[in-house]
């Protein structure tokens, strides 16, 4: 019985779907545990993040990379989904199976551990699922878990939390009925069955109509202006551990849907809206770059430099040049290790001065020298420079753009100066600081080994892809 369910569990034809069972049940165990045993829990919940990592491992080593079709595929027939895993999928199913754990350690109250363990749940599956109608009731249960998380009292912001949501949900309501049109046109909303069906059945007019609403939505989640103002106060109302997963995870799911679902449904819609998207990607990076230069809220500089990274992903994404995917997916691991790391150092800062405000740091070099080098080195990879991943991953994208649109390409190579202006006069700020108006006394310790501890497995992910990039 016993080899049966490990046969089960490593099967290529059943592991994906074995994986997401199992997952769900374990987190209703450690559901069962009582709040008042607070080791345990946080023990049994740790140990139960651990099972995504490991399984997602054991996907990376089924997976075939010689191919780029969908493996580990299990259809679900009296649900009419599918479950699978392609290489843009499985790097952020690894992503996230190891940024999860993170979160769980930094949080500390029952239901925030409880809320973060049915986030990667519902991340997971909407990873998963070759499904659009699958996709988007998942994409939608994630909103429920994160208005509970940004709106937490008293910490945090209940405006931010309707933000989120309420920006989301527009789109999401444009999509929905567009999903209804698309299942009455091809009889189902499985990607399987759209991809082989798309070009005898969808007119021109079809995939226009159905691309604008898949774009409504994915513009929100990625996001795009003029729909951004949503994440820098999330981050600003969020916790460390919330920073740390809408950075890393929750902006990828907008790219996904992009690659994923777009690409292969909607060519024409794509191929149409092009100058249209551009337009938007390109006034996006510049005003979210020039918006971070005048920001004073520690948080707030890393989220707008977020929007500015997404957006070179999305004009990537939509060149639809050889290496177009590619590159677009390789900024987005990037992005899902750099962005976390500084969300994380900027909340252990925060936990030893109790602010954000950039103008009450200066000079903390002197007596934070480990946190000084990790600031610096993420600082460094967040401004794309050489031996970092980001550099790789933003001269692929700018690669894509040149092979469909040079002057598109060469203006983002001059904004490009924009981010180093933001990155080095944050740093200098808080680091070496120039003037004498910072507030924090010289007895502020440095990173202790726990909280190095944490910020490590990410520096290595980092440094790894820099030097030997997959």
């Amino acid at each position: 019985m016993f080899l049966d369910f490990i046969n089960l569990c490593i099967s290529p034809d059943t592991t994906v779907l074995a994986m997401l069972v199992v997952f769900t049940l374990s987190i209703f165990l450690v559901s069962c545990i009582p709040s008042d045993n607070h080791n345990l829990y946080r023990t049994a919940s740790l140990v139960v993040t651990m099972i995504p990592l490991f399984w997602s491992l054991w996907l990376w080593v089924l997976y075939d990379a010689s191919g780029q079709t969908f493996q580990c595929v299990v259809y679900l027939s009296r649900l009419h989904l599918s479950f699978g895993i392609d290489a843009v999928g499985l790097s952020l199913v690894i992503l996230t199976a190891a940024l999860f754990p993170l979160c769980v350690i930094l949080m500390r109250t029952y239901t925030g551990i409880m809320t973060f363990l049915l986030l990667e749940a519902v991340i997971l599956g909407s990873l998963l699922v070759l499904d659009l109608l699958g996709f988007y009731i998942l994409f939608e249960a994630s909103l429920i878990l994160l208005f509970l998380l940004i709106a937490r009292t008293p910490y945090g912001s209940i405006d931010a939390a309707y933000k989120i949501v309420l920006y989301t949900m527009a789109g999401s309501l444009v999509l929905l009925p567009i999903i209804f049109v698309l299942y009455s046109e091809c009889g189902s909303t499985n990607l399987l069955v759209l991809t082989t069906a798309m070009d005898n059945v969808l007119s021109y007019d079809r995939q226009m109509l159905l691309g604008w609403g898949m774009l409504a939505v994915f513009a929100v989640k990625i996001p795009l202006m003029p729909v951004h103002l949503w994440l820098p106060e999330a981050h600003v109302a969020a916790p460390t551990a919330g920073s740390v997963l809408l950075a890393g995870v929750l902006l990828k799911l907008g790219g996904i849907g992009f690659i994923r679902f777009m690409i292969p449904t909607v060519p024409a819609f794509i191929a149409t809206v092009f100058p249209l998207v551009a337009c938007m990607c390109l006034a996006s990076f510049l005003f979210s770059t020039l918006s971070t230069i005048r920001q004073v809220d520690l948080k707030k500089i890393v989220a707008y430099s977020s929007i500015a990274h997404m957006a070179l992903v999305t004009m990537a994404i939509f060149s639809m040049s050889e290496f177009s995917v590619y590159s677009s997916t390789f900024m987005m691991i990037a992005h899902g290790l750099v962005s976390p790391g500084l969300f994380l150092l900027v909340g252990l800062l925060y936990e030893r001065a109790h602010t954000k405000f950039l103008l009450y740091f200066s000079g903390l070099g002197s007596h934070m020298p480990v946190f000084a080098t990790c600031f610096f080195l993420l600082t460094c990879a967040n401004l794309s420079f050489p031996l970092f991943p980001n550099f790789i991953a933003e001269v692929l994208c700018l690669v894509s753009l040149f092979a469909v649109h040079e002057v598109y390409a060469y203006v983002f190579c001059v904004a490009q100066v924009l981010g180093a202006v933001y990155a080095f006069w944050g740093f200098n700020r808080i680091i070496h600081g120039y003037t004498n108006t910072g507030v924090l006394n010289v007895n502020v310790c440095d990173l202790s080994r726990f909280e190095v501890a944490l910020v490590t497995p990410l520096m290595l992910g980092v440094f790894w892809l820099g030097i030997k990039p997959m």
